[in-house]
């Protein structure tokens, strides 16, 4: 298994970059603070997950808040459909996502109402009815995901996000608060955290998954800067 970040032009979505470990965002220190009303820049840092596996993988999946609504969505709810019944392991078979967006012209960055929900991808084998989903709170801002794999990080069981508060003075993310929501499923697995840098929000994602098995074996996130 590695991790991947990677900076690139918007025209370039899918360039690879050097690998690196993930940081946890506890770990983060804040970055200069930012003006009072916000930008989101188009240049995106990837951060990815790779089982190593490559039979049968699927097209890219995705979801691009950023690219597909403007500069002010950020990915914010993910939901999981489980795995068939017949299946004998834990997977996510079917994934969807929304997009959120903020107001950049306010200081407090409040989220305007407006939305947009899309399956990331959805495996033809099957999946169980019913979304378990996790959404980051209000007055909070994604930074980052969190996975579920199994113990030989071949696959993705389950999901959740990061998220991180605004500073008292509205000028900055407050990485020192940062939390997640819970898992969307409940699966046990070993835990990999995908991290956006600091002050930077998460805008999407792509993946990648086994057509026959129905199991995401690459998933990549798409970190935007939050700019003064």
């Amino acid at each position: 298994m590695r991790i991947v970040r990677s900076a690139f032009p918007l025209v370039a979505l899918f360039a690879a970059g050097c690998a690196v470990e993930a940081a946890d965002p506890e770990l983060m220190e804040d970055a200069p603070s930012l003006s009072e009303t916000w930008t989101v820049s188009n240049a995106a840092v990837n951060v990815r997950w790779d089982s190593g596996l490559n039979a049968n993988l699927s097209a890219w999946e995705y979801i691009h808040c950023h690219i597909e609504n403007g500069a002010g969505f950020m990915l914010t709810d993910l939901s999981a459909f489980q795995e068939p019944l017949t299946e004998p392991d834990e997977f996510i078979a079917r994934m969807s996502g929304v997009c959120r967006e903020f107001d950049l012209l306010l200081p407090n960055l409040p989220r305007t109402g407006a939305i947009d929900a899309e399956t990331i991808f959805s495996w033809p084998g099957g999946f169980r009815a019913g979304a378990l989903s996790t959404a980051i709170p209000a007055a909070n801002y994604p930074t980052g995901l969190q996975l579920k794999v199994d113990g030989a990080s071949t696959y993705v069981k389950d999901v959740r996000i990061n998220y991180a508060p605004r500073n008292a003075a509205n000028t900055a993310l407050d990485l020192a608060s940062s939390s997640h929501t819970s898992y969307a499923i409940g699966y046990a697995g070993n835990n990999v955290t995908l991290s956006c840098p600091a002050q930077q929000v998460l805008t999407g994602l792509d993946l990648r998954y086994d057509t026959v098995e129905g199991k995401v074996r690459v998933l990549e996130i798409h970190c935007r800067a939050l700019q003064p």
